[in-house]
C-alpha cells in the first residue's frame, strides 16, 4: 500500500490496485466485509473476475468425485489436478450443486461491492485468443465445461465477470475502459503479448491506455 494509506482504518490510499481472476472476487469479498475499504483516489483494476464463481470448479469436483469420470487431459494444465484446491472450491458457481446459502450469500456481497468500487475491468466473452499453448486447453475449457454460457474466456464467463455491472459499458476497442475483448483466460494474464490485427486483442494497449 501507499505510504498514506491508513492500516488503523483499512483505508487503501492513492493506489492503484490490479486484481486477476479470483484474486477480484477475493478484493471484493474483502471490501464486503470490511477488512478495507477505498479512498477516492484509489482505482480498481479488474481482469476475469468470476463474481458468479466459475462453472470450472463444479466440473473439476464432478470430476475428481467420479471414479468413472474420464477428464481430457488437456484440462488438467488449465483446471488443476485431483484432489481439488481448496481456493478452488471458494468458486463454485453461485447457486449451483456445490454452493450453499451461506456462498451465495457471500457472491451476492461481493458483487455489490465490485460494482461500487471498481474502476476499469476487462471481461472477455471467447475462449479463442492468441496463438498460445494455452490455446488448446482454453478452446478444451470452452467446449467441455458445461458453462451457461459460449461466451466465456475458457474458465470465466462473460455474465460471472460482469457481475451485475451493465453489459453496455463494456466495448472491444482497448480505449474502452470496460473492455471487452476476444482473448482467452490465460491472454488475459498478460501471458501471451496481443494480436496485431484486431483491437479486441490488445490487452497490453488496453492496460496501458487506461485514465483512471
Amino acid at each position: 500500500m501507499s505510504a498514506t494509506s491508513d492500516v488503523a482504518s483499512g483505508t487503501i490510499d492513492n493506489t492503484i490496485i490490479v486484481t486477476h481472476s479470483m484474486g477480484g472476487l477475493v478484493m471484493a469479498g474483502a471490501l464486503a466485509k470490511g477488512k478495507c475499504k477505498f479512498s477516492p483516489s484509489t482505482s480498481w483494476v479488474a481482469v476475469s473476475a468470476p463474481m458468479l464463481g466459475s462453472m470450472a470448479s463444479d466440473f473439476l469436483l464432478d470430476t475428481c468425485t467420479d471414479e468413472d469420470s474420464k477428464i481430457a487431459v488437456g484440462l488438467f494444465e488449465l483446471l488443476g489436478q485431483c484432489p481439488v484446491l481448496k481456493s478452488r472450491t471458494s468458486t463454485t458457481y453461485q447457486g449451483e450443486w456445490y454452493s450453499t446459502p451461506s456462498i451465495d450469500a457471500a457472491y451476492v456481497a461481493a458483487q455489490e461491492a465490485y460494482r461500487g468500487n471498481v474502476t476499469a475491468a476487462m471481461c472477455s466473452d471467447s475462449f479463442f485468443g492468441l496463438l498460445s499453448r494455452y490455446l488448446a486447453p482454453c478452446i478444451l475449457g470452452g467446449t467441455v465445461i458445461p458453462h451457461y454460457s459460449k461466451k466465456n474466456d475458457g474458465l470465466v464467463e462473460f455474465q460471472s465477470c460482469l457481475g451485475g455491472l451493465d453489459e453496455n459499458l463494456f466495448g472491444n476497442y482497448y480505449l474502452d475502459r470496460f473492455y471487452r475483448p476476444q482473448l482467452n483466460h490465460a491472454d488475459t494474464a498478460f501471458l501471451n503479448g496481443e494480436g496485431i490485427l484486431k483491437d479486441s486483442q490488445k490487452p497490453f494497449k488496453w492496460f496501458e491506455c487506461l485514465e483512471l
